[in-house]
């Protein structure tokens, strides 16, 4: 039976959808519904966290139909155009700029303080359904970027307010359109795939509030731009952890809070119940998901995220594969297989290399470039030409240094869900050894073949001319094994996770763990052998991981050295194993808690190793509204977040 999630007060965050904040007569009068009014007229306004000097109101010709995407934004309906009269703050001396469908490429038409500004779209402006119209808040308008407070960013809040021809179906379960370009698909939250997420024993690992992690993942972080400068100046502080907006920084906190959606008891009030800790998840899970359907809209335009190397892209891939692997829309899913390794900071940064040992480094420079800076000591970040060792002058320093902790945690991430690994494309194994190898060894810069830098470049190092390097002891030998296990962007939860889970995760038998496969795989999905019998060493089949054809005995359905199944303990139609099946003599009962199934990777109760996670059905639109629409809506449109203290990134 699936649980029911109550939400006590969800009834009123509905009826509020149109009317909540101190400024209650701008919004929507229901979902969908029509713009309501204020004594100026129409209008919906965002309220920023860092107060309602931040806030973003946008104002219009008429009361248009109007309701909100799963993530609390906007839509309004347009019957030709919505005529769009003002947008505030108003954008003016260079600052507080407007766009539509902005363009990865530029120009950007932000703030005048960042590179490649063009000026604002100009209103009064009449939108035509597929427009995504952005307003962005600049920080510190009359000074510096960085302010007082050394925040670094040109931004302070932004947010988006989609133009549709017609309102989607069902608007509470519906996925805001990414905000770049013309493609505007409508993604439902109907088809997040729950099982995908586990229920980890944190221990002792401390983990962030459900405040922060809401906080973290409830506005629009505009995070879309392909130049490598920009990148790290352009998102605004409201919608960043810690109001960091350096691609790794951002990269490194959420892992942090990637983790916290795969750890029980997250609700407010501990111990949870499943459900409990599946609301508390909800408005965090399409916070994420959302981002990466905005990376999947930048990918489409054929744009690169990658940045210039360095940690200026970092996670940006792996926010775009965990969407895909959460929804499994097909479309989503293919354009993931099918991206350019060299625009995402993580497929160029690792790889495989001629010994078989994953490397980093990035293919941005030339042979020659690449011995230049071992003199120049300026891009630090190019790949071996000849795939012996690391990267760069200086092996396990600089740009290995800031993104080897994100990259570690991410590998985590993707062992804990093997329905991630399953869709990243091109490099998984090589990320997965990169972790491994770095925790136990750090920087790998031996076996070299190659001499180090000194005398006569082509005579005495370098270059042979024959695609080779001229032979000697190893260019930076010293170096082997530098930095082993550091790195500076290291997070308390990242370190706890790794020690707790690293070893279990190999197998798919931590305590809690969901073991669901990707909507790739196909086959069953419990762990089992062809029969059902638990194996030697009581586990089910040899792997522990692939599913048996009628289902095995659960991780907590231990058998003996001989145990099987009883006679009434065969797979039931899903796989489920029998509740009577019983193992050998020194064995415990089986079945019951172990799932197999012939649907792998489509419904979330399928989940290997005894792990399951209780199935949540749909409802219907209300139980929906009321988890997608209202509690992130209403989270939204808090006026302050507490900001943690500030640290310069980089």
């Amino acid at each position: 039976m699936s649980p029911r999630i109550v939400l006590p007060g969800v009834l009123a965050s509905l009826l509020l959808l149109g009317s909540t904040g101190a400024r209650a007569d701008c919004g929507c009068s229901g979902n969908p519904g029509t713009i309501t009014s204020d004594a100026a007229g129409p209008c919906l306004r965002y309220a920023a966290p860092s107060g309602a000097a931040n806030d973003i109101t946008f104002r219009f010709a008429e009361a248009y139909g109007c309701g909100a995407y799963a993530t609390g934004e906007f839509f309004v309906v347009a019957n030709g155009t919505a005529s769009i009269t003002a947008i505030s703050p108003n954008a003016s001396g260079g600052r507080h700029g407007v766009d539509v469908n902005p363009a990865p490429g530029g120009p950007q038409r932000w703030d005048d303080r960042l590179a490649g500004n063009a000026a604002p779209i100009a209103l009064p402006y009449a939108a035509p359904p597929a427009s995504s119209v952005v307003k962005y808040v600049s920080d510190n308008p009359a000074g510096a970027c960085d302010g007082t407070a050394d925040e670094k960013s040109c931004g302070r809040f932004a947010a988006v307010v989609t133009v549709v021809s017609a309102a989607p179906g069902d608007p509470g379960h519906a996925f805001r359109p990414p905000f770049v370009g013309a493609y505007k698909p409508t993604l439902s939250s109907n088809d997040l795939k729950w099982g995908l997420l586990s229920r980890l024993n944190r221990g002792s690992c401390r983990a962030p509030t459900l405040e922060t992690a809401r906080a973290w993942t409830s506005h629009l972080r505009l995070d879309y731009t392909s130049d490598s400068v920009t990148c790290d100046l352009m998102p605004p502080e409201d919608a960043l952890p810690e109001g960091r907006p350096w691609s790794t920084d951002i990269w490194a906190h959420d892992t942090d809070v990637y983790a916290w959606l795969h750890l029980a008891n997250v609700c407010a009030t501990p111990p949870c119940t499943p459900e409990q800790d599946l609301q508390a998840k909800l408005p965090v899970l399409v916070g994420y998901v959302q981002h990466g359907i905005d990376i999947w809209g930048v990918d489409r335009l054929g744009a690169s995220l990658f940045r210039g190397g360095g940690g200026n892209g970092g996670g940006k891939l792996f926010a775009y594969a965990f969407a895909a692997a959460m929804l499994g829309d097909p479309d989503m899913l293919a354009n993931l297989a099918a991206v350019q390794a060299n625009h995402f900071f993580e497929t160029a940064s690792y790889y495989t290399g001629k010994s078989g040992v994953a490397l980093w480094g990035q293919p941005t420079g030339s042979e020659r470039e690449y011995w230049n800076d071992f003199s120049s000591k300026s891009t630090r970040t190019i790949r071996d030409p000849y795939g012996f060792i690391d990267g760069g002058f200086e092996p396990g320093g600089w740009y290995q240094d800031n993104t080897a902790k994100p990259t570690q945690y991410s590998a985590l991430l993707m062992r804990l869900t093997p329905a991630l690994q399953s869709v990243w494309p091109v490099n998984k194994d090589a990320i997965l050894a990169y972790a491994d190898r770095w925790v136990q060894h750090g920087a790998l810069t031996l076996p070299d073949p190659c001499a180090p830098v000194g005398g006569t470049y082509g005579t005495n190092y370098g270059s042979d001319g024959r695609g080779g390097c001229i032979a000697g002891s190893g260019r930076v030998a010293a170096l082997d094994g530098a930095n082993r296990n550091g790195g500076n962007r290291e997070r308390p939860l990242g370190e706890c996770m790794w020690a707790t889970f690293r070893a279990c995760a190999e197998s798919c038998s931590c305590e809690g763990q969901s073991c669901t496969a990707g909507p790739r795989d196909g086959g069953t999905s419990g762990s089992g052998g062809a029969s059902g019998s638990a194996g030697t060493s009581g586990r089910a089949g040899a792997g522990g991981e692939s599913g048996g054809a009628s289902g095995g005995a659960g991780a907590g359905g231990r058998a003996g050295a001989a145990g099987s199944g009883g006679a009434n303990g065969r797979a039931g139609a899903n796989g489920n194993a029998g509740a009577s099946g019983t193992g050998g003599a020194d064995g415990g009962s089986g079945g019951a808690s172990g799932m197999g199934g012939a649907d792998r990777g489509t419904q979330p109760e399928g989940t290997g190793c005894g792990c399951r996670i209780a199935r949540v059905q749909s409802r219907g639109p209300s139980l929906w509204m009321a988890l997608s629409a209202a509690l992130a809506l209403a989270w939204r449109r808090r006026r302050h977040v507490t900001q943690q203290p500030r640290t310069r990134n980089r």
